[in-house]
């Protein structure tokens, strides 16, 4: 146990190679907790007993072997400094690389790599340090780099655009909030200050406003920010134009929608097709009929295909509850079983009439919708359908 304190007292800082008992050898920082040690490595650590640990090698660290390599070389031996610098980088020991590339200009001041690697450049003939070089090739420094004056006036402007602009979409978000109020006069000063704002400061925070649960403010953002044609409101727009909460006012989005006139604006109502509300469905579905955009077909028949399952699903289950209020089960080998007196059936529709009404307008809907984006009429028939959007993919 005394040779391995010792063993603890000389290890030194850096990775130490740790043999157990088992035969196992661990590399890590070793720390002496007393009756155990922690090996700590880059992915964490583990302590061990001492009495688990046969040996533990100290390892020699990257800086004392450049200090060893160093001492073996004399100062004329540019090509070894050289070779050293390299070995340096290698290590990640930059200082150190530095230093040797210099040991190498002072043997051989016209050795390029030695003097790239020392940080000089060759400017007019002349080997200048980084900066000086900088200097003399005209360039400036600027927040550390070195660039071009003009280079330099660009990222102030920028930088003076940039403060301008949070000031001006912070006097918007100052008026849109005078919108709010029922004063009839403070709203107008608001709208005729907004007026006179450039509209690329307004689009961001109209954008963000648009979930005010102000009628008027959400009426004055949909109007804007379809005469701004504003492509980023789209998304939210869409929404808004199937599921405001006032109803007069889902014209009023859609409106803007169209103003926009994105010539991909159909394919931002394909996600609403999913929707559990059937009439925001149709709601949908006649939104994409104004587009006339034959490429949203397919996830049209897609729809189309659910809507008619779901019918017959529900025609199925009212055929079911149909048969036991009538006490008559029919099999699937195409007997049939009578129930006994003895058992109550209530009569149930499991789909009110409602539903059943809508099921019907979605598909009128979505039949009337593939009709005008595609010129055809193939009613029920999805194989018609699928072959006549495969013959259009095709090109013919």
């Amino acid at each position: 146990m005394k040779t391995l304190a010792l063993l603890f007292l000389t290890a030194s800082a850096a990775v130490d190679e740790v043999e157990l008992t088992s035969g196992t050898v661990v590399e890590g920082k070793v720390e002496d907790l007393g009756d155990s040690i922690r090996v700590v490595k880059s992915n964490g650590s583990a302590v061990y007993p001492k009495s688990m640990v046969r040996k533990i090698t100290p390892k020699k660290t990257v800086e004392e072997l450049y200090a060893e390599k160093a001492r073996a070389l004399k100062d004329a031996d540019a090509d070894g400094h050289l070779q050293l610098a390299r070995w340096c980088l290698q290590q990640k020991l930059t200082k150190e690389a530095v230093l040797e590339y210099r040991k190498v200009i002072a043997v051989d001041p016209d050795q390029e790599e030695a003097r790239a690697g020392a940080g000089f450049q060759k400017v007019n003939g002349k080997w200048l340090p980084e900066d000086e070089a900088n200097q003399a090739k005209g360039l400036v420094k600027h927040k550390g780099k070195w660039m071009t004056p003009e280079q330099r006036d660009l990222d102030l402007a920028l930088e003076e655009q940039k403060e301008l602009d949070k000031e001006v979409q912070h006097k918007v978000t100052i008026e849109l909030a005078r919108l709010k109020t029922g004063n009839e006069k403070v709203r107008q000063e608001a709208i005729d200050a907004l007026s006179k704002i450039d509209d690329k400061h307004k689009a961001k925070p109209y954008i963000a406003a648009i979930p005010s649960p102000q009628r008027e403010v959400r009426k004055f953002l949909y109007q804007e920010l379809g005469r701004m044609k504003e492509a980023a409101a789209l998304k939210p727009l869409v929404r808004r134009s199937l599921w405001d909460e006032d109803e007069d006012l889902r014209p009023v989005a859609f409106r803007a929608v169209q103003d926009i006139g994105h010539p991909d604006v159909a394919f931002f109502y394909l996600p609403f097709l999913g929707e559990e509300s059937i009439s925001a469905r149709i709601r949908c579905v006649d939104a994409i009929a104004t587009f006339k955009d034959w490429r949203v077909a397919p996830a049209l028949l897609q729809a189309l295909e659910n809507n008619l399952e779901l019918t017959r699903q529900y025609e199925k289950e009212g055929e079911q509850m149909n048969q036991l209020t009538g006490r008559t089960i029919l099999l699937g080998d195409g007997s049939s079983v009578n129930l006994p007196r003895t058992v109550r059936v209530n009569k149930v529709d499991p789909l009110d009439k409602n539903s059943r009404s809508k099921l019907q307008q979605e598909k009128a809907s979505l039949l009337g919708t593939l009709g005008i984006i595609t010129g055809q009429s193939f009613g029920d028939d999805l194989a018609k359908w699928r072959a006549w959007i495969e013959r259009k993919k095709a090109g013919n």
